[in-house]
């Protein structure tokens, strides 16, 4: 009687195992339905049952894997404890994870969509910058942009009903009768390995020898429904895993083997591949340098195609005087990671500088550092809180002389928000530039950023709303940014214009530089081209700049021998790893990315490769591309993390 007891009660929490189970599996079905619902204007395929139930199917068995973690104490304790009666235990383990399942799965999930609204994507490694990030300024950015409210509504909302269905049904019998009702010989046995065989597939998502992994995700023609698929438990340990495989200080290199890199690299410094001497001038020596990096400032404002929004007017202007380098990527995908590049000449290569920054010596290549070799005053003008990312120790070990914030600019912007306002930023350099001496000046804007807090009425904003567009605009516009996005971007462009109508006047013998530090991963539809939602512009403009748009491709990291090509001296001794804009080029270089003349290519480890043809040109793909990037990339990776020397320990 006893055994039979034993074994009723073992049924009994069976069935509320496999009814956890089943009500976890919907509320990750309901996930994926909303955020696809959420972002549909993002899908470009036509509309197929198949290709929906191949990514709702796929994304089943990686919700499976997740699940199967929750389940995986109040398994064991089943079988384990159920034998000695402790069932009481065994319900109290399996109730603590179902409120723990509801709690965590819902902030995940809640967190995901906000996510996925800034960054195009599930969790990547860039969600560890927010760690080093001014603290004050994400909170702030966080309540005024980021409808917190709203947000925990939904998230209350979420945890209440999942509470509440588990509540609902803990003593319901249909799964326990019908398990029950099951009579066969050796049924207990066959019962519980047939629960572990299941239990087993599903935390490996698969009945085969082959797990499911990240590889296999994309099923869907679609880039979109691609990214829905990753369970977003999944998609964290993938952040994480993706950032300890580059960041780690005793990891391998990423990019080629101990014995490729070896073959390419047979010099006992780092430098010794880096080194260069300059062809000699071609310009007069400008007295002041200002090189203007920024914030978000995507290409696409300055194409043809989009010029009746009238949002870039300033810097198309600026574009037409000088030169436009438009075949041009950024280092990387966020603000540390471009202006990492752009400052120490050292592609990015994954690796948050900020964190490991002060590891091992400046960096040789340093812009601070070989622009002061030229008799340049270096220095650094930053519109937000030098406490960001530790960007003003960073660069103050990188070199640069003088270092001016926005608290150096009053603070703040007139509403609050990252820094200051772009012309407040551009005050400050026109009052701490001396027309007398020779200065280099870096410029990183913060206005084109969340939470928008611009008074753009104030500024002269001509858009009240989407309805103001001209007629040439609207056919490409379908709500993907608001006005205050919008707003936003055409006031940087607007501070642009006014700074350079003020600082040619006041310093004659000058050269502007400008580019965007990342894409601003917000874009006028929800379809733009891999070209537009990855280029960013680099203009120069000034005494002796050369009219012309060039289509020679390049980077962040080719800006530094740009200009020395184009003043140092003959024979001029620097440390690059890029190459002047104005030589023959085959490649730029970008994480991740390579572009050329003729077409743009996007290598990530864990989707497919795309490919943008920028021409008539039928290539596609062009394989050598990836070749080049892993092997700048691996001697980029072993600066960084491992220094100057490579000469190997004995």
């Amino acid at each position: 009687m006893q055994d039979n007891n034993k074994w009723q009660n073992f049924l009994k929490e069976l069935s509320n195992l496999l009814f956890f189970w089943f009500n976890s599996v919907i509320f990750f079905f309901v996930f994926r339905l909303v955020f696809i619902v959420f972002f549909h204007k993002k899908i470009t395929t036509q509309f197929e049952f198949s290709e929906y139930f191949n990514v709702f199917l796929m994304g089943f068995r990686f919700d499976c894997t997740a699940i199967a973690y929750f389940l995986l104490l109040p398994t064991i304790a089943l079988l384990s404890l159920s034998n000695f009666n402790h069932f009481k235990v065994i319900k109290s383990i399996r109730k603590i994870h179902q409120f723990l399942f509801v709690i965590l799965s819902s902030i995940i999930c809640v967190v995901t969509i906000n996510y996925f609204k800034e960054y195009d994507d599930q969790f990547n490694n860039f969600m560890f910058l927010a760690l080093y990030d001014d603290q004050k300024a994400v909170l702030q950015t966080i309540l005024e942009y980021y409808h917190p409210f709203l947000n925990g509504f939904i998230l209350i909302l979420s945890i209440l009903i999942g509470l509440f269905i588990f509540k609902k049904f803990e003593n319901k019998t249909l799964i326990y009768s019908t398990l029950n009702s099951i009579n066969f010989k050796f049924k207990k046995p066959i019962f519980i390995i047939v629960f572990l065989l299941l239990f087993v597939a599903g935390i490996r998502g698969s009945f085969s020898s082959i797990p499911v992994l990240r590889q296999y995700s994309g099923v869907s023609k679609d880039e979109f429904l691609n990214k829905t698929i990753i369970n977003p438990y999944r998609s964290l340990k993938y952040a994480i895993s993706d950032f300890n495989r580059v960041n780690l200080l005793n990891s391998k290199n990423p990019f080629l083997s101990e014995k490729e890199f070896n073959k390419l690299y047979p010099y006992s410094k780092v430098t010794d591949a880096l080194h260069h001497k300059a062809k000699g001038a071609k310009i007069e020596k400008p007295k002041q340098i200002f090189l203007v990096v920024m914030e978000s400032y995507d290409s696409w404002p300055l194409m043809d195609k989009y010029k009746d929004f009238h949002l870039a007017d300033n810097l198309k202007d600026i574009a037409s005087r000088g030169t436009h380098f438009y075949n041009f990527l950024p280092s990387g995908n966020t603000t540390i990671d471009s202006f990492g590049a752009i400052m120490t000449n050292v592609p990015n290569c994954g690796i948050n500088l900020s964190h490991i920054g002060t590891v091992n010596e400046p960096f040789v290549t340093s812009i601070f550092s070989q622009f002061k070799k030229l008799g340049y005053q270096t220095n650094f003008y930053y519109g937000g809180y030098l406490s960001w990312e530790n960007i003003g120790e960073l660069s103050k070990y990188q070199g640069v002389d003088r270092i001016f914030s926005g608290v150096d600019g009053g603070g703040k912007t007139d509403t609050g928000g990252w820094g200051i306002e772009d012309e407040k930023l551009f005050n400050l350099v026109m009052k701490n530039t001396d027309k007398e001496k020779y200065t280099f000046n870096l410029i990183l804007t913060t206005s084109y950023h969340a939470p928008y807090s611009v008074d753009l009425e104030a500024k002269g904003f001509p858009y009240k709303s989407t309805d103001d567009f001209p007629a040439g605009a609207k056919k490409y516009f379908d709500g993907s940014m608001n006005i205050k996005e919008l707003g936003h971007l055409w006031y940087g462009d607007k501070a642009i214009g006014d700074f350079v109508k003020i600082a040619e006047k006041k310093y004659s013998n000058s050269i502007f530089c400008f580019t965007g530090d990342h894409f601003g991963r917000k874009f006028i539809n929800s379809k733009p081209t891999l070209y537009e939602k990855s280029s960013v512009a680099f203009i120069m403009y000034g005494k002796n700049i050369p009219i012309q748009k060039n289509d020679n491709p390049g980077s962040h990291i080719d800006i530094m021998p740009t200009l020395f090509e184009l003043i140092a001296p003959k024979d001029f001794e620097y440390y690059s790893f890029g190459k002047s804009m104005f030589d023959d080029k085959d490649f730029g270089l970008g994480y991740q990315k390579m572009i050329s003349k003729k077409e743009l290519n996007y290598f990530p480890t864990d989707k497919k490769p795309e490919t943008f043809i920028m021409n008539a040109s039928k290539k596609s793909f062009d394989k050598s591309m990836k070749k080049e990037h892993d092997r700048i990339m691996a001697l980029a990776w072993y600066y960084t993390m491992k220094g100057n020397n490579l000469i190997k320990k004995k």
